[in-house]
């Protein structure tokens, strides 16, 4: 049975040393033993329980070696992940500093939920992307209830 789902959003400060502070809404989902990873886009840091991501890392395995460009992009999902992380006794994850640059990211950080994992964002990219994504919010709306929600024929 999957633990809670990720929702809402957050703002934070990463600390001088790379930690972040989790917020309390969001530990008993993450558990322990999590991996701290990029998000498929590379545009921010993600968080994923330990069921998530053994479903990812299960879909990656899939990729046969001999897929040139299957296995570039494994590598840059795996080489980027960083498995069986922990919160310290104040809620805390240290986030590594090469996502951390991958990601963009300064002092200003955002939480956002994505149902069965976090995600971690520049402040100011998070909001640039929102502001981006609604101003075509219809079209966007068409598309998933094209490509999920209307009946196949």
């Amino acid at each position: 049975m999957p633990a809670a789902e990720f929702s809402g959003n957050y703002t934070h400060n990463i600390d001088p040393k790379g930690r972040v502070t989790i917020p309390a809404a969001y530990r008993e989902a993450l558990g322990d033993g999590f991996t701290i990873g990029l998000n498929n886009q590379f545009n921010a840091i993600a968080l994923y329980p330990v069921e998530k991501w053994q479903q990812m890392s299960e879909r990656l395995d899939r990729i046969p070696d001999s897929d040139v460009r299957g296995m570039a992009y494994v590598r840059l999902i795996k080489a980027f992940s960083f498995t069986n992380q922990s919160l310290d006794s104040q809620g805390r994850a240290l986030l590594p500093a090469v996502l951390r640059q991958k990601a963009g990211m300064d002092k200003a950080i955002r939480f956002a939920g994505m149902g069965r994992w976090l995600e971690i964002w520049d402040e100011n990219r998070f909001v640039e992307t929102c502001e981006q994504t609604e101003t075509d919010i219809d079209a966007l709306l068409s598309y998933v209830n094209d490509r999920y929600y209307s009946p196949q024929t």
